[in-house]
């Protein structure tokens, strides 16, 4: 069973163009890195266990040959099918990442560093963003410097 060293309840739901900032450092050794966009667990559910729902599951997997992918999932009860792409936002696992995820009606976008140039990534919406509780982190992170929630639309 993966680590699941971080989680983060949203302080509200997420609407069309906000975005969470995610600052942190992977282990020099990571195999495996993942942000999960989780709608509410079940009370029977312990926290140890992976949710029955994730609107969106971005992976970074790094192999012994020195190749590495990302993989795009969702999970409703049970794994969806993966969308795997090349890795191109985290080439040196030594080194801090920014990565800053924003909610389209559509897609969500993802972005390395800053939101000044194209997505590196997009996934298209499986479940309704709106009804995200929480972010997990889970695998090999050494470290979480910030996540920030950014929300452009006012109804707090």
């Amino acid at each position: 069973m993966s680590v699941r060293p971080f989680v983060a309840q949203l302080p509200r739901s997420p609407q069309h163009d906000d975005e969470i900032l995610i600052r942190g450092k992977l282990k020099s050794d990571a195999r495996a890195f993942s942000i999960n966009f989780c709608l509410p667990r079940p009370d029977q559910v312990p926290a140890k266990q992976t949710p029955p729902h994730i609107a969106y599951h971005f992976k970074t997997i790094f192999h012994d040959d020195g190749s590495s992918a990302v993989i795009h999932n969702w999970k409703n009860l049970v794994w969806q099918a993966e969308d795997v792409y090349e890795n191109y936002w985290m080439l040196d696992r030594n080194e801090k990442f920014t990565l800053i995820i924003r909610f389209h009606e559509e897609v969500f976008k993802v972005f390395a560093e800053d939101t000044q140039h194209t997505p590196e990534y997009e996934f298209a919406h499986q479940l309704p963003f709106s009804m995200i509780q929480s972010i997990e982190l889970w695998d090999d992170i050494e470290y979480v410097e910030e996540i920030a929630f950014k929300y452009k639309n006012k109804g707090f």
